[in-house]
């Protein structure tokens, strides 16, 4: 067959997909196939060029043209076929195979692979085809396929139709792979489940090499009217890196009492065979939780000693504490939201409102946010979203709204309502603290209610917020006038605080806030010490065997320091229980440089070879969460899965798709680090009991 150089049926070639590229009857050109050297080739990623003078392969039928000349391999991307190459003394050697980058050549027949070549591209040139080697080996694999879209379906939050959509597979079989074939839309109901089952397993086999587990449980009801109940389980990897997964999201058949919670989580526990790793329980303060409490205790025997089982939802007390003062402050900052309701309310007023931000304040036009009865934090959020903002919003509503011509909105306002922001500010603070889920929480609960208790301190005298501090004290010394031990001995495990720093803060705690029966430092040091007496008694023969040495040895034969070793305990770290958790109380310090932007974990992680016993009880104290908040973003998904149009999904077929999309988005390092754009519309949504 002629040659067609520059003919307008020429397709470029590409290196990314060889399964994918040209058609059977394409031929090389006689002379040259490929680009050549000095610019007549593109890159490993780039499309072949036509080079001046030559010719490259085209398309035709497939029922003419040589075998020999079929080059469909990415390595004629990186080599040039000369049908008569001349060595280094001008002698004709026949058809060669030439390297584009260097002057290696290899003998090209019909019969010949382009092994040789390969080998030399990848061994002299892997810089050439950096991030292609791989895609161009690449072989579509329907199973894989169908796995990775019910994956996407799935953490995508998509309908299961998305894989039977015709512009989806026409934008696929066109633009990607042309083997593509659409899935219907049961077959990918099922390839859910099967990715579930897969990735579940997967799950349980690393829960199994995990210490303690740290749970957090509440429940949610849909659209469907149906009540549901997340399981969150969260855990410290042997990279000591806090890893959370949502491993259930079930349906809760009515009524919902405490025994039917109960054997809901049981199941979950059986399920995911972590029976023998609970740690600790968070539930938020409804009553029908406390009450699932006692069957815990009866029915969960933990090797880790079961004292911290029940946690309380620290975001959750907060909320309480502050709903008892807010009713109290509202009145002062109503003309703030009634100003912000009345511009917020109308287009027509928001428009007017943000001209009037331009023209003649040089502000960029702002919605406000609402503020909504009965949810303290949006109170918050929508005095600050008005910092900046007083001066045009007092204009506009003094001059558009009848009720404040009489009765202005003044700077007096904004005063107190400023004010109140700065108090609410460690509420939220804290709340956003405590709800993380990417970061040890029980080790700060001391740290924000220290800064509670200084707050109650600083405004209690004031007279606009009196009346609040009175009744949100007495609230706050209702939960926490009997600290829960998890949070000082979590504290001390951070070695910024130890139990110096502990003992100075629940001494302040006490006296800002005028409760006596906060712990003592003897107290707090007796529950550490009998607590990691119980760790040594069951950790340290394995602690020790697995310790690295402290001390060298000169010699691994040396008699000498066998003995001294073996008595004394030289060259290992686990000189004795008293030795291990004292010399970590009264040796350690973290540099002040260092205590702000500081990591707990990396820290423990550094040093848990100095401290094999210890480490174990701190990885334990550091997992439990203190707040259910992070349920918030299973609750946001099933809003968003189970919706007006899907609210007849099968309960077994919601779980799939809220456990996959958080496995997905934990695998893809992309979930929440806190949740703090989710906490803030969840106390309305929870079922709080206040008692």
């Amino acid at each position: 067959m002629g040659s067609h150089s520059g003919s307008s049926d020429e397709r470029p070639r590409n290196p990314i997909a060889p399964h994918a590229v040209g058609s059977v009857g394409e031929e090389a050109d006689s002379n040259i196939v490929g680009g050549g050297p000095g610019g007549s080739g593109t890159g490993p990623l780039g499309s072949t060029a036509t080079p001046s003078g030559s010719t490259r392969a085209t398309s035709n039928s497939g029922l003419s043209g040589s075998k020999r000349s079929r080059c469909h391999s990415w390595v004629w991307n990186h080599f040039t076929i000369k049908e008569k190459f001349k060595d280094e003394s001008g002698i004709d050697i026949g058809r060669r195979s030439v390297c584009n980058y260097c002057d290696k050549n290899y003998k090209r027949s019909s019969n010949n692979g382009v092994g040789p070549e390969q080998r030399h591209i990848r061994k002299k040139h892997a810089d050439k085809i950096a991030g292609a080697s791989d895609s161009s080996n690449f072989v579509y694999s329907k199973e894989k396929m169908r796995h990775g879209l019910a994956l996407y379906v799935a953490a995508a939050e998509q309908p299961f139709t998305f894989g039977d959509d015709i512009r989806f597979e026409y934008f696929v079989k066109n633009c990607l792979n042309p083997s593509f074939a659409k899935v219907s839309r049961n077959s990918t109901r099922s390839d859910t489940k099967k990715a579930h089952s897969k990735v579940k397993k997967d799950l349980i086999s690393e829960l199994a090499t995990v210490g303690a587990i740290g749970f957090t449980s509440d429940m949610w009801s849909g659209i469907n009217n149906r009540g549901y109940i997340c399981v969150t389980a969260h855990y410290i990897d042997s990279s000591w890196t806090l890893q959370k997964r949502i491993i259930a999201f079930r349906l809760v058949e009515f009524p919902h009492d405490a025994d039917h919670i109960f054997d809901s989580i049981m199941g979950v526990f059986r399920d995911f065979e972590v029976l023998d790793k609970v740690y600790s329980i968070t539930f938020d303060n409804h009553s029908v939780n406390t009450a699932t409490l006692p069957l815990f205790v009866r029915n969960l025997t933990t090797p880790y000693f079961g004292e911290l089982l029940h946690m309380r939802c620290v975001c959750h007390v907060i909320n309480l504490v502050v709903q008892d003062g807010l009713e109290k402050i509202a009145p002062q900052i109503s003309k703030i939201r009634n100003a912000v309701l009345f511009i917020g309310n109308s287009p027509s007023r928001q428009q007017e409102f943000d001209k009037m931000c331009t023209s003649f304040y040089s502000l960029k036009p702002k919605n406000m946010n609402s503020d909504v009865q009965n949810r303290w934090n949006s109170t918050y959020l929508m005095l600050k979203s008005c910092r900046k903002y007083s001066d045009v919003i007092s204009a506009y509503v003094n001059q558009r709204y009848r009720p404040y011509r009489a009765s202005p909105l003044t700077q007096d306002h904004w005063k107190i309502g400023f004010e109140f922001m700065k108090f609410l500010k460690v509420f939220y603070v804290a709340t956003v603290g405590c709800s993380g889920v990417r970061y040890p929480t029980s080790c700060i609960v001391l740290h924000h209610l220290f800064n509670i208790s200084v707050n109650f301190c600083k405004h209690r005298e004031h007279p606009n917020f009196a009346h609040a501090c009175l009744d949100m004290e007495a609230k706050f010394r209702k939960y926490y006038e009997e600290m829960p031990p998890i949070f000082m001995l979590a504290a001390v495990m951070d070695p910024r605080m130890k139990l110096k720093g502990v003992s100075l803060v629940l001494g302040q705690i006490g006296r800002n806030l005028g409760i006596f029966t906060l712990p003592s430092s003897d107290h707090v040091h007796d529950l550490l010490t009998t607590m990691y007496a119980k760790y040594d008694s069951k950790f340290h023969s394995t602690a020790a065997s697995t310790a690295a040495p402290l001390t060298p040895s000169t010699s691994g034969n040396d008699e000498f320091w066998n003995f001294v070793s073996s008595n004394i305990g030289i060259g290992s770290s686990t000189v004795s229980s008293r030795i291990e958790l004292d010399k970590y109380l009264d040796l350690e310090s973290v540099n002040v440089n260092d205590m702000r932007d500081f990591d707990v974990l990396a820290w423990w992680k550094r040093n848990e070879d100095k401290y094999p016993v210890l480490s174990i009880m701190a990885r334990d104290l550091l997992t439990p969460p203190v707040s259910s908040v992070a349920s918030e973003s299973a609750f946001s998904a099933g809003s968003r899965v189970l919706d007006e149009k899907r609210n007849r999904l099968a309960p077994d077929i919601l779980d799939c798709l809220i456990c996959l999309k958080d496995w997905e988005d934990a695998r893809l390092g992309i979930q929440k680090r806190s949740a703090k754009d989710e906490f803030r519309g969840y106390f309305a949504d929870s079922d709080i009991d206040s008692d």
